[in-house]
């Protein structure tokens, strides 16, 4: 299956190989600002991070492209075979699987898009006022529990 050689290409990817430190220091001058001498800014990690984040984008959305792909081509060899006594139906059918697949490949990819867009976007933190005041999800946590 397409899943299983998902970011296969990734085996031993290391996200600082790309970088030698003149890139590093050019981000640090670059996000110089509030932080604490000596200590560089979490925006430096971010901007060094996203680039190589980024890559994973493009393989899941060529993962469901192609499992798309397959499911048409294995409703078009069960249509062929189910309807070969009515040929004339055989597009008016493809067209209604085709109709859905597509719906159903649309919200798959906008799932995966959300879901690396919030790994891009997520920053930790341990700022007790952050969380108890500014968001929603750790006060709900909080109550469950």
């Amino acid at each position: 299956m397409n899943f299983y050689k998902l970011y296969q290409e990734f085996d031993g990817f290391q996200a600082t190989q790309e970088y030698n430190d003149g890139n590093i220091e050019s981000a640090i001058r670059m996000h110089e600002g509030d932080g604490l001498p000596g200590f560089p800014s979490v925006d430096v990690v971010i901007y060094l991070i996203n680039p190589q984040l980024e890559k994973l984008r493009d393989p899941a959305l060529e993962l469901i492209q192609d499992t798309y792909q397959q499911l048409e081509q294995i409703a078009h060899n069960i249509v062929d075979k189910i309807f070969q006594r009515f040929p004339t139906m055989i597009p008016e059918i493809m067209e209604i699987i085709v109709r859905i697949l597509s719906k159903e490949r649309d919200r798959a990819r906008e799932v995966v898009e959300a879901i690396i867009d919030s790994e891009q976007n997520y920053l930790f933190t341990n700022d007790t006022d952050y969380r108890e005041n500014r968001t929603d999800i750790v006060q709900n946590e909080v109550a469950v529990q």
